[in-house]
């Protein structure tokens, strides 16, 4: 794939997230049907902690997100678990677009630079920039498709 496809993808996949998001009324956020382990907050967070943790702790060594944020949203984690209030819809929403803006001004041009140490990720082997936001976008859109389950679920519970 191409930096300019990749790139592309990223877009692509991450307003589509933002516009599932921003169509689910927040009252549903917080429910936890029993056939899931999360809620559809729990899922808006982690993809933004583990975007996060995967591309800007692991290449530029920092975190763009405030302290404590990935500690509520990072994999193995579940909302009954949750001693502090997690984000609102407004401010997940608002953290998705931040990202991907960040996303683009900081890895736009550095797609094809190889990693100072690849690493792996189950069977997949991720060399440079632009194979961990690759691997990220298969991750967000594993979790946009849960969210919409999720909603699918809830309203059917609901009638």
């Amino acid at each position: 794939m191409s930096s300019h496809a990749i790139i592309n993808t990223l877009n692509v996949a991450r307003q589509m997230t933002i516009g599932k998001v921003e169509g689910i009324n927040e009252e549903l956020f917080d429910i936890q049907p029993p056939q899931f382990n999360n809620t559809i907050r729990w899922n808006v967070g982690h993809i933004i902690a583990v975007m996060d943790s995967l591309v800007f702790k692991r290449i530029t060594e920092t975190s763009n997100l405030q302290e404590g944020f990935s500690d509520l949203f990072k994999g193995g984690t579940k909302p009954s678990d949750w001693t502090s209030t997690p984000a609102s819809k407004a401010e997940l929403v608002e953290l998705l677009r931040k990202q991907l803006n960040d996303l683009n001004e900081t890895f736009a041009d550095r797609i094809d630079e190889k990693l100072p140490t690849p690493f792996q990720i189950r069977d997949f082997k991720l060399e440079t920039i632009g194979d961990v936001i690759g691997f990220s976008i298969v991750h967000e859109g594993m979790h946009t498709t849960t969210i919409s389950d999720l909603v699918k679920v809830i309203n059917n519970q609901n009638k």
